[in-house]
């Protein structure tokens, strides 16, 4: 049995085969560029190595009918793709894994597949039909377009609004070079979604150009967008840059929920232990947190700012690193404007030695007051900041993790930041 991949490339074949009978000349002029089109991406696709880039999302929305876009966020990742497969980590993080991107980013509008697997479904499979459309001038290049749809039948195209899923149909265009062939943009529509989802549209262009890898240069994508449209006409947009691509190299971990490959174990080896309970950790931020500046995905690092002691004894000296991610930093629709920012510590480290981080947020800035009867504190950044902060608990807390809830126009945490965590956790709150 011929796959979809395989089909694809015996029709190409087929168009150059002397075998069949049939002139090239008999076929249309479009039928044969197409032909050609899909051959040169062929071989574009088949010659990519195992890459990485930098991927930096910048998502913002607007209210029905409200007629300009707010910024919301903006997240930095690392893309890789490897053997076909789109896979993702935090920046920095250099783990890659087979993971839905929706739960890794935890919350709003968040899409993949533009990386590369768009380009393989339109170019490499059968699923297409095409419509040739004609010249076209694109940001100053004379270009050619074709356009194409795929139906549910043939669709790989899934649609994810947690908790409901779809496979879906779509149509677009994309454009190549009059002269090259080299792919210029590709755009994916789809608006036949089941209203289960709450979805009118999703769409999605991708803007591609030549980018050095090692000692060559590969057709890659360079920037996209993506806006999904709620039934009520709200807004969400992505703005998405990748930048920074390299050829993926054993110095990154790859995961697909195997054990990694064996390396060899780090010197000197350090000592695993737990933080004992009932301990106040003070912590001062060495990572500075700016709205302006900061990406969701972005590493932390906080140091402890005194010796923690238990009976006598001292478990965590001063100086000890505590290390961690920014996982949120979301501005609100809001009149004044409001931030929310999400905390993540995981892991404790000192000379000789290394622990989870297990612990619960208790205080954020220099003051805090208990509102009465709440699970909510209200905490203030030194009065030249004018930040009032308040701290949230989770609806389902994990240890390490914390949100605030920031009146601000700018958001800032500044360096020297300091907080007040307890290690005095019931066993449900521990996290994983």
């Amino acid at each position: 049995m011929i796959d979809a991949m395989g089909r694809a490339r015996l029709w190409l074949s087929c168009l150059f085969s002397p075998a069949l009978g049939v002139a090239q000349s008999d076929l249309a002029p479009d039928v044969l560029l197409l032909a050609r089109i899909k051959v040169h991406m062929e071989e574009n696709l088949k010659r990519l190595p195992n890459y990485t880039c930098v991927e930096t999302v910048e998502r913002s929305r607007r209210r029905a009918p409200a007629r300009k876009f707010e910024l919301v966020d903006a997240l930095r990742l690392e893309v890789a793709m490897i053997g076909r497969k789109e896979l993702y980590s935090w920046y920095g993080e250099n783990r890659f894994q087979e993971r839905d991107l929706v739960d890794m980013v935890g919350g709003g509008a968040i899409g993949n597949g533009d990386f590369a697997l768009h380009a393989y479904s339109v170019f490499l499979s059968s699923a297409p039909t095409y419509t040739y459309v004609g010249e076209d001038i694109l940001d100053g290049r004379r270009t050619i377009r074709y356009d194409y749809r795929v139906p549910l039948l043939l669709s790989g195209y899934r649609i994810r609004v947690p908790p409901r899923e779809a496979r879906v149909p779509y149509h677009g265009a994309f454009w190549v070079d009059a002269a090259t062939l080299d792919l210029v943009r590709l755009d994916v529509t789809a608006d036949q979604i089941p209203s289960e989802l709450n979805l009118r549209e999703a769409r999605t262009s991708i803007w591609y150009g030549r980018v050095p890898i090692g000692e060559d240069e590969f057709l890659l994508p360079r920037r996209s967008e993506l806006v999904m449209i709620d039934l009520a006409g709200n807004e969400s947009r992505n703005r998405i840059e990748f930048t920074q691509c390299r050829q993926f190299t054993g110095e990154s971990h790859l995961s697909f929920g195997d054990p990694p490959p064996e390396a060899p174990p780090p010197a000197p080896q350090l000592r695993e232990f737990e933080l004992p309970a009932g301990v106040d950790l003070e912590l001062r931020l060495e990572t500075p947190v700016d709205s302006e500046t900061s990406f969701v995905g972005d590493p932390l690092r906080a140091v402890v700012a005194r010796a923690v002691k238990k009976e006598g004894r001292v478990v965590v000296p001063k100086g000890a690193v505590v290390t961690g991610r920014l996982t949120r930093l979301e501005r609100l629709a809001s009149t004044p404007a409001h931030y929310v920012v999400g905390l993540e510590f995981y892991a404790i480290e000192f000379e000789g030695g290394r622990a989870p981080f297990r612990a619960r947020l208790e205080q954020a800035g220099a003051a805090t007051a208990r509102i009465p009867g709440s699970t909510m504190h209200f905490a203030y950044l030194p009065p030249e900041r004018r930040t009032t902060l308040l701290l949230v608990e989770p609806p389902a807390r994990r240890a390490g993790v914390a949100l605030l809830l920031a009146r601000a126009s700018r958001l800032q945490l500044p360096r020297g930041f300091t907080m007040l965590w307890n290690t005095d956790l019931k066993p449900e709150n521990t996290g994983p």
